[in-house]
């Protein structure tokens, strides 16, 4: 039994013509013919009696045409998904994240190029404001940020968060304050700040000085390597979320130690994955961003 026979049952039952099916199938009337007596053959039963209204199935073979008729279709469907999949695996996704996420991005980008190695990336490090507007320009297709509640709704933008977050103070292990588990708000004013440029930072500064006062702050940055040096050489301590310390080098070796902020009320933010309604990307996306939160949440 071969797929063309199928083809051939299914247009002559159709058209309930031989000459007709034939045309239509871009073949001779007797190929068709020859076909049909063939797998009647093989299957020890007719398919078609012809009569003078045109070529009729038999009982049998109104059965026999409609799971042939089930199994070309699911062929097609299988070949459809296929020509999707080969698309969508050989697809270019623009990926823009947070600083303090980057190591967990780049993690999750290494093991998904293992699976889908035709997948391409283009990773940007941003802040989360300028993100959302690289999204909204069509100049990234994923934005790994920070919100606060759900900003993104009724601006033409998905989020799904996948980690609430507190925020923490981060210190090298050679400070003085690497032995607590904790820092009291009055503790903190005590000490010099090297900031990531984060809205989501900015806003907690702000409450802060709203309720205890002003912070020294050394220097405000995106760039790791400049806090980490600030930290290391005991120049300033640094204010980030618990999630861009979860995949830091720093942190994971114990370089660089987490307090907890006593006595301070903190609204929640969430970490997430932000994209246009409209992403061409969706699938791919979809499938990066399940890996992604796999690896992430297996870290925590």
């Amino acid at each position: 039994m071969k797929l063309d026979q199928l083809q051939y049952i299914i247009e002559v039952a159709k058209t309930k013509s031989l000459t007709m099916a034939a045309n239509n199938l871009n073949v001779t009337q007797s190929a068709v013919s020859q076909s049909i007596a063939s797998l009647e053959s093989e299957l020890g039963l007719p398919i078609f009696i012809r009569s003078r209204s045109g070529v009729e199935p038999t009982k049998e073979g109104v059965s026999i045409i409609q799971t042939a008729l089930e199994v070309v279709t699911k062929l097609q469907e299988m070949k459809e998904r296929v020509l999707r999949l080969s698309q969508i695996m050989q697809a270019e996704l623009r990926v823009a994240s947070i600083p303090g996420v980057m190591s967990s991005l780049v993690k999750t980008v290494s093991n998904f190029k293992n699976e889908y190695p035709d997948v391409s990336f283009r990773i940007t490090e941003e802040n989360s404001d300028n993100t959302l507007n690289a999204i909204r320009q069509n100049k990234v297709d994923l934005g790994l940020v920070g919100m606060r509640g759900d900003t993104a709704k009724g601006t033409g933008m998905l989020f799904e968060p996948i980690w609430e977050g507190r925020i923490v103070i981060g210190v090298w292990n050679n400070s003085p304050l690497a032995a607590k588990k904790k820092i009291t708000p009055f503790e903190l004013q005590k000490y010099s700040l090297a900031l990531y440029d984060e809205s989501y930072v900015h806003d907690f500064l702000h409450e802060f000085e709203a309720n205890y006062g002003p912070l020294p702050i050394l220097f405000t940055s995106n760039n790791p390597n400049a806090i980490a040096t600030a930290l290391k050489e005991s120049l300033a301590a640094t204010i980030g979320y618990d999630f861009s310390f979860f995949d830091s080098p720093y942190a994971l070796n114990g370089s660089l130690v987490m307090l907890e902020i006593e006595d301070v009320e903190q609204v929640p933010i969430h970490l997430g994955w932000v994209r246009s309604d409209t992403s061409k990307s969706s699938q791919i996306s979809n499938l990066f961003i399940q890996r992604f939160k796999q690896h992430f949440q297996v870290k925590r």
